[in-house]
């Protein structure tokens, strides 16, 4: 469970389509729904070192470092079922470029070895907290978006949102660099 004064750095996803956004709010019951369609990078809980009246700083150090994050571009292809959380997102076939944004974040801020080490898996969250299973949750997103559903997005800016009285409010937008290969 997030507690309050968490801090969730973001890709925002500024691409969005019917189906989706339909899906999406059908079947999203998480406080993380308030925040607009967004890949996570990293989630700071409020017992950090970072704690809700430091964002500001946070935000300042990243945009500190910001021009040796690149823009890149990816597609959204992929469902992905996650059994701990009993949670269905999207993800990217090619997760590099949030890998590296990730990596270079966790560099910046000197984070613990604990972030570091985690598994991670950039995806937009489609489903969560709701009573339907795995495979009636691919099965209704399959039939409101196609059995070959796939979306492609550009991250352009990084996002930190803040938890306060239980909703997550943005503090600071980041841009990334524009980027020679793309």
């Amino acid at each position: 469970m997030t507690t309050e004064g968490s801090v969730s750095i973001v890709v925002p996803m500024k691409v969005w389509t019917p189906g989706l956004h339909g899906f999406r709010a059908k079947y999203l019951q998480s406080p993380r729904a308030m925040i607009p369609p967004h890949l996570l990078i990293l989630e700071l809980s409020g017992t950090d070192r970072f704690s809700g009246f430091e964002t500001r700083r946070l935000a300042g150090v990243i945009q500190g470092f910001s021009f040796e994050l690149s823009a890149f571009s990816y597609n959204l292809s992929m469902l992905d079922w996650d059994e701990e959380t009993q949670s269905l997102g999207l993800g990217p076939r090619n997760a590099d470029g949030f890998e590296s944004v990730r990596k270079r974040v966790q560099k910046g801020l000197n984070l613990e070895r604990n972030y570091r080490d985690k598994d991670y898996k950039p995806r937009l969250l489609l489903a969560a907290n709701c009573s339907k299973s795995q495979y009636e949750l691919e099965e209704a997103f399959r039939l409101m978006n196609g059995d070959s559903f796939s979306i492609s997005c550009r991250a352009t800016e990084i996002e930190l949102y803040r938890r306060q009285a239980g909703d997550w409010l943005l503090q600071e937008a980041v841009p990334l660099q524009e980027s020679k290969e793309n």
